[in-house]
């Protein structure tokens, strides 16, 4: 944390809030909508509402972040989301968290949109990659505490009132959902970053008809890395509790646990990237991921299935932030913003494609075949991610060397 500014500190406040919240929904919501008697299908369902409203909200977030500054949006964005988890957990109706789901899903559309060139206007392009380590370590570390909250919260609950597991469900949901209401108000204290030069012109032309040809392939790729994980993550619990016959406290500390390989992982990816480039790193990383998951789909082991998510936990959440480093290094001035919108509008809408196609296997009691697809979509991913970026990195390279060596001569 040494060396980062006000704003950045205030943002990673913000973000550790929503995660406790969202680590929470991870392990307990899809248990509560089951234990209403709801089926995997319309669970499916449900779950696609949040990532197909983070791929429409992304464009508008994006745009409404230029016209109305990173102080306002930020507060919007965690406010609203807040929110919107008190209401999709307030009642049994399937219709209301689908809607709750999906204005949840809008807010949060702002929570990566904003969150990447936020970091870059408040950082070095030598501390970026740091930067956005670091954001990912205390996004997940946040994620990890509310699983372990989650985890053995509801024994609590029970134990003090007598309600019944779906009363028992909702009130830990509910105590969530509060937390991440709470992640506005670091926002509150977020000064505006100067910016030098003439006020630039807002135009929609760089998120829709003259969107360039880096921001596409960044797009395609980030479609196939959303495919993946919306196969996975959203229906971990429900892997390990029927897939590996396992129980939610046993989940909810493997889920906690997870973020000690995860930081170590990502703690040691700049290394990596400085040592084989970053575009070279991130398809290592995606390449191992596929033979985890199989793992997990062919063994229905608790303690290897237990490794596999650790794995693929971590190899993911050390990817990611390099990825989102090169991504805004490599993306022309005027196209960060669009870039940053466009990668998140593909990745939700591969997961959001993904809930419920995972939903139908499940009602058949079909716990692998989702496993498999993902373990072909990320490998796809990170095959794009060589072709398409590669030569861009090299090209990158070899001008800044030519830049140093012009800066060398000029002050020798």
């Amino acid at each position: 944390m040494r060396g980062m500014n006000r704003n950045i500190k205030l943002l990673f406040a913000a973000s550790v809030l929503n995660g406790v919240a969202q680590g929470m929904f991870t392990v307990d919501f899809n248990l509560f909508v089951l234990s209403l008697g709801i089926s995997p299908g319309v669970l499916g369902a449900i779950l696609s509402a949040n990532p197909a409203a983070q791929a429409l909200g992304s464009i508008p977030v994006g745009f409404l972040m230029e016209k109305i500054g990173y102080r306002r949006i930020l507060i919007i964005v965690y406010g609203v989301a807040g929110i919107a988890r008190l209401a999709q957990v307030a009642t049994p109706h399937v219709w209301v968290m689908s809607l709750a789901a999906f204005i949840g899903g809008l807010a949060l559309a702002g929570d990566f949109v904003v969150r990447l060139p936020f970091l870059a206007a408040n950082s070095t392009s030598q501390d970026r990659p740091r930067m956005y380590a670091t954001s990912s370590i205390l996004y997940n570390a946040s994620i990890s505490l509310g699983a372990l909250l989650a985890g053995y919260g509801p024994n609590l609950v029970q134990n003090i009132t007598g309600w019944d597991l779906s009363r028992t469900y909702q009130a830990t949901l509910i105590g969530a959902a509060l937390v991440g209401v709470c992640a506005f108000l670091p926002c509150l204290g977020v000064r505006e970053p100067h910016v030098e030069g003439p006020p630039r012109k807002i135009s929609l032309a760089p998120y829709l008809w003259g969107m360039d040809r880096y921001t596409v392939r960044q797009a395609v790729t980030s479609l196939f890395v959303g495919i993946s994980l919306g196969l996975t993550t959203p229906f971990m619990n429900i892997y390990f509790l029927y897939h590996l016959g396992t129980n939610r406290e046993f989940f909810g500390t493997v889920s906690a646990l997870v973020i000690i390989p995860a930081m170590i992982a990502t703690a040691l990816g700049p290394l990596l990237s400085a040592r084989v480039g970053q575009v070279r790193a991130v398809t290592l990383l995606r390449s191992i991921i596929p033979f985890l998951l199989v793992n997990l789909a062919v063994f229905p082991n608790r303690w290897g299935g237990t490794l596999s998510y650790w794995g693929t936990s971590a190899l993911n959440t050390t990817a990611q932030p390099i990825s989102f480093a090169f991504a805004m290094q490599a993306a022309s001035k005027k196209a960060k913003s669009a870039c940053s919108a466009w990668l998140n509008v593909t990745f939700w809408l591969g997961n959001a494609a993904a809930a419920p196609l995972a939903g139908a296997f499940m009602v058949q009691s079909n716990y692998r075949m989702p496993l498999f697809i993902a373990a072909g979509s990320i490998l796809i991913a990170g095959v794009l991610n060589q072709i398409f970026f590669a030569r861009i990195e090299e090209s990158m390279k070899q001008q800044e060397l030519l830049a140093q060596a012009v800066r060398i001569e000029s002050e020798g």
